[in-house]
């Protein structure tokens, strides 16, 4: 067991496994760059696809895990046996523990990464405009977005003002490409993907009165009820399209397509309707991803911001000491 353990605690085994994990990641770039096909569905640090997609051309992969597997108990070991070999000695000044608590975090690192490449969850793209939309525990909707461009069009800062509902609880924040919306300590992210102007509704000419509809809302035309069931946009039409169901007063049903534009009005229970114009509002596209190794990043920071302070204290001790 002696030997085990010194064997795993060894300097030249941290090395040899250090130099693995480079060689192995250079390799995995390489052969990622080569066959892309083979890596449709990663994202971010989701290393569970290795897992749902074995294949041979992932070997690459396991001996990295494998070997991140051994380089953390590697550092791990190392850091116990520096702690115990300081304390057996006597040893009281607490900036000699600078580095040993760096180490700490470095393998608190490993673990977080490993947590979250595993069990961190990426839900499909939602679209969030004026309305409350449940985004799975919250709801989220956009009261405003600010745009801004270089001189050659292209987006330079993009912001959307929103209003997070959770547990009855309002509160705004803001959402950009780099900056999500973080909640649960930072374990559950809201992040834009696109953003836009999001169709609301349409507007409707009947006869002479002019009518702001939004999807689903019903307007009585002569003896009939008319709905706005749906509203298609390109590309499924060339043109935009609404969807009107129509119901007489002898109960008769008729669904009618109307695309925008004054020449394409139809009589509709007796009455010209006009698909005149679209309503629209603010929105954005977004995913809401949850990673429960957020919580480890905060005690990681922690380890390391002490452990580098102790370090620089001890510097600047053997400075002033010389």
């Amino acid at each position: 067991m002696k030997i085990i353990y010194n064997i795993f605690k060894s300097q030249k085994m941290g090395i040899i496994v250090g130099f693995t994990v480079t060689g192995l990641l250079i390799i995995g770039s390489l052969i990622m760059n080569y066959q892309p096909n083979q890596y449709i569905g990663l994202s971010g640090e989701d290393i569970s696809f290795f897992f749902n997609h074995k294949k041979p051309i992932h070997l690459w992969f396991y001996l990295l895990f494998l070997a991140c597997i051994l380089y953390g108990i590697n550092a791990f070991l190392c850091t116990l046996d520096s702690i115990i070999r300081k304390v057996k000695r006597g040893i009281k000044k607490i900036p000699l523990y600078g580095a040993s608590i760096v180490h700490i975090g470095f393998v608190i690192t490993l673990i977080a990464h490993l947590i979250g490449g595993l069990y961190s969850t990426t839900e499909p793209p939602v679209s969030v405009a004026d309305a409350w939309t449940d985004l799975g525990g919250v709801e989220m909707k956009v009261t405003d977005l600010k745009t801004s461009s270089y001189p050659n069009g292209m987006p330079k800062k993009i912001t959307a003002f929103v209003t997070v509902r959770k547990d009855g609880v309002e509160l705004s924040d803001t959402l950009g490409y780099n900056n999500p919306v973080l909640l649960k300590h930072g374990i559950l992210e809201i992040l834009m993907r696109d953003y836009g102007w999001i169709a609301s509704g349409v507007v409707l000419k009947i006869d002479d009165r002019t009518c702001n509809l939004k999807i689903d809302e019903k307007f009585n035309v002569n003896n009939g009820r008319i709905s706005v069931a749906d509203l298609y946009m390109p590309p499924q039409y060339r043109y935009p399209v609404v969807k009107l169901i129509s119901t007489t007063d002898k109960n008769e049903t008729q669904q009618t397509f109307l695309p925008i534009g004054e020449n394409n009005a139809k009589e509709i229970n007796g009455s010209k309707i006009t698909f005149a114009d679209i309503n629209s509002v603010p929105g954005v596209l977004v995913n809401v991803k949850n990673n429960p190794s957020i919580p480890l990043t905060f005690v990681t920071i922690f380890f390391f911001s002490v452990g580098m302070i102790l370090v620089v204290f001890r510097v600047i001790g053997r400075m002033v000491s010389n």
